[in-house]
């Protein structure tokens, strides 16, 4: 019994062995333990990480750095109104020729970047032909439009006798319009959820009507305003005028001038005077009577004492 026990247990043996031998293969063959695989998953991740980190920063876009800085400067952006304003002279024939290209060249741009505000053409009180036109162009083509006009006036055989340009700033104004209408809109938006969500209280309820209609009629007046200072900073005012080029002036005669210095003198003296005693002879004609008066009086009282 003894010599067939011994040789299963060797056998055993032998088998135990062999599988722990297998298991160990199978696990260097899989990597190792955890703890062995832990160093190299670390270095792996070390290696790998920092060349992805390198490769992302060139190929963000420079905005994205500075994205929060164009919205706070569209925010404190001018917002300026410009009016230019143009003075020409020309011949008196000219004038009317001018306008006209000066119109076409506005009609050209079309409804949406001219637009005709006002036109005067005609004779002024001192007989000289006279002519005004008034526009709103485009404040992204007001100075090439300007130039345009001086060029076309200038082709007419006028002259540009003034040139200006004047810049109304309603940065602030608008602003606080924008800032005016979001809060109409919240509070509109409050009493109307106020007033759907509220009930029983009749007077409460009429209260909250005039209350959204007072804030209705402030955010319809703020929406206007904004609208308009919106209008005047894309659309630029162009005022133009027009004068009659005078004649060169003729050297005066001195015996003339003095003439009409004299009568002009004496024109005026002598209406002083008539002033003067229109004033002055109903107060003398009063004085002349009740000196009469008084002296009629009077000798009267020394007639009587002599008798």
């Amino acid at each position: 019994m003894m010599n067939l026990t011994r040789p299963r247990v060797i056998a055993g043996l032998l088998c135990l062995l062999l599988a722990l031998a297998a298991a160990l293969l199978l696990a260097v063959g899989r990597g190792g333990p955890l703890m062995m695989r832990a160093p190299e998953n670390l270095l792996s991740y070390d290696v790998q990480a920092e060349p992805a980190l390198a490769m992302s920063v060139p190929h963000m876009p420079d905005a994205a750095v500075d994205r929060p800085e164009p919205s706070a400067i569209a925010v404190t952006a001018p917002r300026i109104a410009y009016t230019y304003g143009y003075s020409f002279r020309l011949d008196r024939d000219r004038i009317a020729a001018v306008q006209e290209r000066h119109l076409a060249l506005c009609r050209r741009l079309g409804a949406a970047l001219c637009r005709v505000t006002a036109m005067q053409r005609g004779e002024t009180a001192g007989g000289d032909a006279g002519a005004s036109l008034k526009l709103q162009v485009s404040a992204a083509l007001a100075d090439r439009f300007g130039n345009g006009l001086v060029a076309i006036a200038s082709e007419g055989g006028g002259e540009t006798v003034d040139r200006s340009i004047a810049a109304e700033d309603l940065s602030r104004q608008m602003i606080d319009s924008e800032a005016r209408i979001r809060t109409r809109e919240v509070l509109i938006q409050r009493l109307t959820i106020l007033l759907q969500t509220r009930s029983g209280n009749i007077e409460q309820a009429v209260a909250a009507e005039r209350a959204i209609n007072a804030a209705q009629e402030e955010l319809e007046a703020a929406r206007a305003a904004l609208a308009e200072m919106r209008g005047r900073v894309a659309m630029s005012a162009v005022e133009i005028a027009y004068a009659t080029r005078g004649a060169a002036p003729v050297p005066a005669n001195p015996v003339v001038e003095a003439l009409r210095q004299v009568t002009s003198t004496a024109s005026s003296s002598l209406g002083a005077m008539i002033l003067i005693v229109g004033l002055i002879m109903p107060w003398a004609i009063v004085g002349g009577l009740l000196f009469l008066l008084v002296r009629k009086v009077l000798r009267r009282r020394e007639t009587g004492n002599d008798e």
